[in-house]
C-alpha cells in the first residue's frame, strides 16, 4: 500500500532531529545518528510493507513485509521513551493515540485514515477488536483463551503437500513463525513446507487442505482445531 504526498506543514516551528531510535515491545534496543543537512524533495511516495527501486515502482516480491502492521501512525515530532511505551499499551494492540496529540496536529498520518482506505493486493487491516488473533490481548480486558492461537492444534502430515488455485504467500524461516502467521491471517488453513536450494524453510499458505498429494520432499501442517 502506498501514499503519496507532495508537502506537510504545521502551525508549530518544525524540530529537526540527526538520531533515529527502534523500539520492541515498548522499549527501545537501538538507537544511532543519521547524516545531516539533507533535503528531503517533494512529490515522493511513502510505501508500507515494501521497498520501491524508483518511485512508485520497480517492485521486488521477495522484498515484501510478511507479517501484521496495527495502529500505524506517522508523527511530526519525537517521541519519548515514555511515549512510546504508554502507545504500546503492554501489547494490548488497544492503547489509542493521546487526545493531546490530536489538539497539536501532531498526527500526520493515522491509522485510522490507513483502516478507511480499501487495499489492492494481498493485505488486510485489523481493528483492535480482532487483532488478538495475532497474539495481544483482547481489547475487551482479557485473554481470550478458547480463540487463541493454541500450537497443539496443529496435524503434521510428512511427504504430504496441499494444492488450491489460490496464493496466500510464503513464509522464509522457522516454522513455528509461519504457523503462527498462517493463523494470524484468516484464509490461511495449511501450511506445506520445504527446504530451498539455499537450505531455508519455505512455507507455503493454503486456504484449504482438500487437495492433497505425496510429495516425498514436502512437510504439511494443518490447523485442526
Amino acid at each position: 500500500m502506498s501514499a503519496t504526498t507532495s508537502s506537510w506543514t504545521s502551525p508549530r516551528p518544525q524540530q529537526l532531529t540527526t538520531s533515529a531510535a527502534i523500539y520492541v515491545d515498548g522499549a527501545k534496543v537501538k538507537e544511532g545518528a543519521l547524516a545531516s543537512g539533507k533535503a528531503v524533495k517533494k512529490g515522493g511516495m511513502l510505501n508500507i510493507g515494501q521497498e520501491q527501486d524508483s518511485v512508485g515502482g520497480r517492485f521486488d516480491a521477495n522484498q515484501a513485509f510478511a507479517g501484521s502492521l496495527y495502529n500505524l501512525n506517522m508523527f511530526n515530532l519525537k517521541l519519548s521513551d515514555e511515549e512510546v511505551a504508554k502507545l504500546y499499551g503492554e501489547g494490548t494492540f488497544c492503547e489509542r493515540v493521546p487526545d493531546s496529540y490530536w489538539v497539536s496536529n501532531n498526527v500526520i498520518i493515522a491509522y485510522k485514515d490507513l483502516f478507511a482506505v480499501k487495499p489492492a493486493g494481498d493485505v488486510t487491516f485489523d481493528s483492535g477488536e480482532s487483532a488478538w488473533r495475532h497474539g495481544g490481548m483482547h481489547c475487551a480486558g482479557g485473554d481470550l483463551d478458547e480463540d487463541a492461537h493454541k500450537p497443539d492444534c496443529w496435524k503434521t502430515e510428512e511427504k504430504i503437500k496441499y494444492k488450491d488455485s489460490g496464493s496466500l504467500g510464503y513464509i522464509i524461516g522457522d516454522v513455528d513463525a509461519a504457523k503462527a502467521a498462517c493463523y494470524a491471517y484468516e484464509k490461511c488453513k495449511t501450511l506445506t513446507c520445504g527446504v530451498t536450494k539455499t537450505g531455508e524453510t519455505k512455507c507455503e499458505m493454503k486456504e484449504t487442505f482438500e487437495k492433497a498429494k505425496k510429495d516425498k520432499k514436502k512437510t504439511s501442517y494443518t490447523y485442526r482445531c
